[in-house]
């Protein structure tokens, strides 16, 4: 059940096409999103591609209605305005029409309740994470926390983590070099890859960081607990996320305990069965993961998502690695399953590179960093 910062990519092989429908409204003073997708076999090979030019809705208690605006720079992310967030009790449903004309809806569900999280702690192993064949070990903090599940009532619990890590190198060109520019009007400096056909076509050069840099590093595993055995006891223990040993320097990671719907929890319990079990000769061949979202006009086309508003719990911990041991395995490294080579030296060569925003990057400080 340990999340770690391996990526998953939801294009599941299911059907030819499937649209996938990910985000749901919470109860935390922030953007509220709903990512659309698209995932297409192509010659035996998965794809997805975002889905633009939709009108979604979000329709609170079978009444008022909240139109999101499609991103501007993130294709196929709609944003709700800003300041709407959920609330614990109300009922919300999803309504889309896609640029095409069809049109889906979800069933209206509550946002149920989660109670506080109590504790986060970690320890070290190293042998935090294995590989699928249980061949290569990576040494990591176990991240585990602690929540005291509410007597008399049924619960159900996700839990998902962000982890910010200090990135050293901002930027990587193939078969070109890394150029700075200055914009006199906006007083800010921007650089770009030149390509340069004397080079190698695989040739890879990377450029350190201008200005401090962090990595955003989101869980996608599904980690998931009904109260059937816990039920007004202490949950104690639970690991959320292995963090890779991949430098000494600290990190900081924001828990977060959703409160799921029991419909929400059935479907991500079978996601869950079907994407992550051992692939062993019993196991059910996978079938379409269907969610509670239908196409109006044909209820047999299989819609991937699941929409449901959650109450959320978050706490940020500093992770200090100050008991961990051993050689740390590099964050490049980790992530590009490579070593950098940066480009050698010359005269006014090679510069720092600007630490870019994006989805997986900031140059802000993340609120809690110390």
């Amino acid at each position: 059940m340990a999340g770690c910062v391996e990526p998953y990519d939801p294009a599941l092989t299911l059907t030819a096409n499937v649209l996938i429908v990910d985000g749901s409204p919470t109860d935390l003073p922030e953007r509220q999103t709903i990512r659309l997708a698209r995932s297409r076999v192509l010659s035996g090979r998965s794809a997805t591609t975002p889905v633009e030019g939709a009108k979604v809705e979000i329709v609170v208690n079978g009444s008022q209605v909240v139109l999101l605006v499609e991103n501007r720079t993130t294709k196929g992310l709609y944003e709700a305005p800003e300041g709407f967030r959920g609330q614990v009790g109300n009922t919300y449903q999803l309504r889309l029409q896609l640029a095409d004309g069809q049109r889906y809806e979800s069933t209206a569900e509550p946002m149920p309740a989660v109670p506080a999280i109590g504790r986060v702690y970690d320890r070290f192993d190293a042998a935090g994470i294995a590989n699928a064949e249980k061949t290569r070990f990576t040494p990591a903090n176990l991240i585990y926390i602690d929540t005291q599940d509410p007597a008399g009532e049924r619960n159900y619990y996700r839990w998902n983590y962000t982890l910010w890590e200090l990135q050293s190198w901002c930027a990587t060109c193939e078969r070109g070099f890394y150029n700075l520019s200055f914009n006199p009007v906006t007083n800010q400096f921007s650089g770009a890859c030149q390509t340069n056909v004397a080079l190698p076509a695989a040739n890879l050069y990377d450029y350190t960081c201008a200005s401090p840099c962090w990595e955003i590093l989101r869980g996608l595993t599904i980690n998931i607990q009904a109260d059937n055995v816990s039920n007004g006891k202490l949950i104690a223990g639970r690991l959320v996320v292995a963090v890779p040993y991949t430098q000494p320097a600290p990190a900081l990671v924001e828990i977060r305990q959703q409160a799921l719907t029991p419909g929400a929890y059935q479907y991500y319990r079978l996601f869950e069965q079907q994407t992550q079990n051992s692939g062993g000769l019993a196991d059910t061949p996978p079938s379409p993961i269907v969610g509670n979202i239908r196409n109006v006009a044909n209820e047999r086309e299989p819609v991937v998502g699941y929409f449901s508003g959650s109450g959320v719990s978050t706490m940020r911990y500093r992770l200090t690695r100050q008991n961990a041991s051993g050689r740390p395995t590099g964050l490049f490294e980790y992530l590009n399953n490579r070593q950098p080579t940066p480009e050698p030296t010359g005269p006014f060569r090679p510069p720092l590179a600007v630490c870019v925003a994006s989805e997986n990057r900031t140059p802000v400080q993340p609120e809690g960093w110390r």
